[in-house]
């Protein structure tokens, strides 16, 4: 299943937990582990830079203070990758890494086309600024990326015990096969659960969830709740200790590379452990 898992990497702490999570799954699955660093250039070209080069530019020439920060961009993003690498050697687990310069979104949309899934932190070198939204690049790899994307928290813990959100959906039909199959690389129970207020409807789902996860050898159990999915979800995430959770991304709309599902975005934004998204 996983070749290949990419990590966009910058000089944040929690890219680093990233490929923390990325090795913990490569040694389970025998993957390799890709990093990118990116050269934003919108920091090179945009109008800061205008304006800044503008500003000094009886002291310095503008053309010489942009090489200036530009070497400085590639300085840490090799001194990242170095990071990444060294993870890796110590962990024993094959690693490639490059540095790509472009619009950070779309170049780490590019470069997973190459792997099978990503893994990427909450927040990146500007965590301590957030307010309660994602950084503004995972949310657009998320809404762009056909591939499962694992969203990290900020702190590494190992994975123990995996936790499904299943509505019945396409997409969450995906979750669950990608979820049963990590738990069973892995030899971890997983853990199912349904919120509909309706009883009967809910029972319905979680019977094809089970009929799905017979096809793999794992421990599992369902849970059928009520109420708010999103406060139920996190609730019972937090209340079972649960170091993984697995669910579908999905859209409003025919063009689901634009727009996330509300449940799905304001989970990514509040889980103390990974989520796992899957397209």
């Amino acid at each position: 299943m996983l070749k290949t898992i990419l990590v966009p990497i910058d000089s944040s702490d929690t890219s680093l937990v990233a490929v923390d999570y990325a090795i913990e799954l490569s040694k389970s699955f025998n993957s390799e582990i890709m990093g990118v660093s990116i050269i934003d250039i919108k920091k090179l070209a945009g109008p800061f830079m205008r304006d800044l080069g503008t500003s000094i530019g009886g002291m310095v020439p503008y053309a010489d203070f942009q090489q200036k920060v530009r070497k400085l961009m590639e300085d840490t993003a090799r001194a990242a990758l170095d990071e990444l690498e060294g993870k890796c050697n110590t962990a024993n687990v094959p690693c490639i890494h490059e540095i790509r310069e472009g619009v950070v979104s779309k170049e780490i949309v590019k470069s997973a086309e190459r792997c099978d899934m990503i893994s990427m932190g909450m927040a990146g070198e500007h965590a301590l600024w957030r307010d309660a939204l994602l950084g503004s690049n995972l949310e657009s790899v998320a809404r762009q990326t056909h591939k499962p994307i694992m969203v990290t928290p900020e702190k590494y813990k190992a994975i123990a015990k995996i936790l499904i959100a299943y509505d019945g959906s396409p997409f969450s039909d995906k979750a669950l096969n990608t979820g049963a199959e990590i738990a069973q690389q892995m030899r971890l129970p997983l853990t199912v659960i349904n919120v509909s207020d309706d009883k009967d409807k809910g029972k319905e789902v979680l019977s094809k969830a089970v009929k799905n996860l017979k096809g793999y050898n794992t421990a599992y159990d369902t849970i059928l709740e009520s109420g708010d999915p999103v406060k139920v979800i996190l609730n019972v995430c937090k209340e079972g200790c649960f170091d993984l959770m697995v669910m579908g991304a999905y859209g409003h709309s025919k063009i689901r590379e634009l727009i996330l599902g509300s449940t799905t975005i304001r989970i990514m934004r509040k889980a103390n452990c990974p989520v796992l998204l899957c397209r």
